[in-house]
Parts: structure tokens; sequence; C-alpha cells
């Protein structure tokens, strides 16, 4: 199998991550790393043993495709003239910072028959593939993500940086169209958002609650999804999840808790999580969900196929991403939140984001 020719464009905490990667892989020449500033561009092409370049352009005729992992504003310029020349791309999310600039990149990828594939790398989490069988037909979901202030991403606020994760997967799982977003957030340390919930509602009946932070005490990515079968929690971070699954005698309502003896209760009580709602932990196996999304993107190049996570499918995360930035905008402005405080209700005050 010929090596894919691939340049990892942009050196900071993730595309160094990537040229890590890329550089161990034998079915890939790496040809090298693509950063304007030069002390970094120097110091991580020497950690790898690979050339370094300012433009992107020196080697364009030397690449088959390019892992764009530049700040976020700069990824429809950057991507743009790669698809136009021939090259295949994965770029970092959010897909671009504008719908309008997304749509671009999607129609130059598809004149060119090209790869256009996005970094929704919690689809490749392997705590949300273990669950994957539990979570169709999925009613109600609710996905919680909260860290420190790490310095990354600061261009763009909470719900572009950490809560589009959710946004993707729950578009992935909720498979219908979304009629109404409503949602509250705040500005802490910069100018855009810091924290920020929203609400989502679609047209199959499906409701999900989103929570993002990066003013928070506590790391947390979690995710719960409930369908008619049951109940699936997955913790993303510590890479854990479990069931609880609904037992047939309960599906087919054989279980009538307000006629029930008092011998009957106490055995419910003692039994729920057993007999009646089962519950189970799922073994998740060890993997590298960067390593899986970018086996992903050199494979569907090599298949001439979709990638999991398709250019489309980061726009229409972006599109619902500014659904719910408006709705942050649309509340009267305010002052600034402490840091590490929970966004209560629609009443809460915020600061308008942007």
């Amino acid at each position: 199998m010929k090596p894919l020719r691939v340049a990892v464009l942009g050196a900071g905490h993730l595309g160094r991550i990537h040229t890590r990667l890329m550089s161990a892989r034998d079915d890939v020449e790496l040809v090298g790393i693509v950063e304007p500033h030069a002390e970094t561009r120097a110091r991580v092409a020497a950690e790898f043993l690979c050339a370094g370049y300012a433009d992107v352009q020196e080697i364009v005729q030397r690449i088959d495709a390019a892992l764009v992992v530049t700040p976020t504003q700069y990824h429809h310029d950057v991507a743009l003239p790669l698809l136009e020349q021939g090259i295949h791309c994965f770029i970092e999310k959010p897909i671009t910072f504008s719908v309008d600039e997304a749509d671009r990149l999607i129609a130059a990828a598809r004149r060119r028959q090209l790869v256009l594939q996005v970094g929704h790398v919690e689809r490749f989490n392997p705590a949300l593939r273990a669950v994957s069988e539990h979570t169709w037909g999925a009613r109600y979901i609710e996905a919680v993500r909260t860290s420190g202030y790490a310095f990354r991403s600061i261009d763009i606020g909470v719900v572009l940086d950490l809560m589009i994760h959710d946004i993707d997967i729950i578009l992935s799982l909720a498979q219908s169209e979304v009629v109404d977003v409503r949602a509250v957030g705040t500005a802490v340390l910069g100018p855009h958002e810091d924290m920020a919930q929203a609400r989502l509602e679609f047209a199959n009946g499906c409701v999900a609650n989103l929570t993002a932070s990066r003013t928070s005490f506590t790391n947390q990515r979690t995710l719960q999804v409930f369908t008619p079968r049951g109940y699936a929690c997955v913790d993303l971070g510590q890479r854990q999840a479990r069931v609880v699954q609904v037992a047939e005698q309960v599906a087919r309502g054989e279980v009538d808790v307000l006629t029930a003896t008092p011998e009957e209760a106490q055995a419910i009580k003692e039994r729920l999580f057993v007999d009646y709602l089962p519950q189970s932990t799922i073994a998740v196996p060890e993997a590298n969900a960067i390593a899986e999304e970018q086996s992903d993107f050199l494979g569907a190049i090599r298949a001439h196929s979709a990638p999991l996570v398709t250019g489309e499918a980061g726009r229409n995360a972006l599109a619902v991403a500014a659904r719910i930035l408006a709705a942050i905008a649309r509340h009267q402005t305010a002052p600034r939140i402490l840091p590490g405080t929970e966004i209560g209700t629609e009443t809460t005050p915020i600061r308008k984001a942007g």
C-alpha cells in the first residue's frame, strides 16, 4: 500500500498531537508541518524529526491530504485553496467560523470529489461507541461538558469550543430536524461566552439539554441518553459507560406499583435494578480517539468513501451552534458573573456574546 502524503497545518496543542500520531504511522508519509511562527515550527519539527514550512504552498504539489489544525478563524482561508487544488482535508472542529464558510468548503470538496472530514473526535470515543446499540431512538439527552480555563481556543466562545462536541453527538443520535432552540450564556474572562446552557427540541419529539463551561471548578464530560428501551450513561472523560434496560414485564405494563401489596412493593424496591430495570456496566476497550479519526480520514481517501464525520455533519453542528449563540445574544446585557458558578434558568442575567 502506497503511503499517503500528508501535511499537518498548525503546531499548537492539537497540531502537535496530530503530528505525533501521524509521524508514528507506517501508512503515511509525513511531508511536514506548516506553522508561520518560526520558533514553534522549529521546535515541533525537531521533536518529530520532520520538515517544517512557513506556508503550505511550499509543499502543496507534494501532498495528497492536509490536517488543518489552525485557529478556527483561519479554517476557511486555509482549507479552501487546498480543496481547490485537489487536496483532501481534515479540519479540526468547528469546521469554520460561519455557516457560509462551511458551505463553500463543502461545495469545493464536492466539485473535486474530495474527502472533507471534521474533527468531532468524540464520535470516536470508545465509551460512546460501546453504548451505540443502547442509544437509538433517543427521546431525551443531557450533556454536560465543563473544565477550567485552559487558554486554548480563546478566539471563540464555549459554544464553539466545547459545546459543539455535544451538539454533533446529539444530532447524530436524534436524527431529526431541530425545531426550537433556547439558550443562555455569559462571558467571564474574555469577550466571548465562557458558560452556556441550551435546550434543543427536535421534530421527532426528542429533547436535549446541554451545559458547557470553561470556567468551572470541575472537569466533566458526561452524556445521558433516555430511550423507550432504557437509559445509557457515558463518562466521555473517564471512558466509562453503564446502561439500564427496561425489562419485558415492565415494558408490557405488567408491573402495577399502584396496586402492589407491601410485600410486592418491598420486592420491587430491593430488586429494582436487577429484575425490573436491570443495570449493567459496559466494557470499554482501550483506544486513541484521535488516532481512530485519523484512520477514518485516511481510509475514506483510499476507499473513495465518506468519513464518519463529514463536512455536512460539521456544518450542521455549526448551524445549531449559531442558533444557540443567537439565542444567547437576544438576552439583555448584564454584568459578568463569578467563574465556577452555574447558570440556572433563562432569567439568569447574562452578558451578550460577541
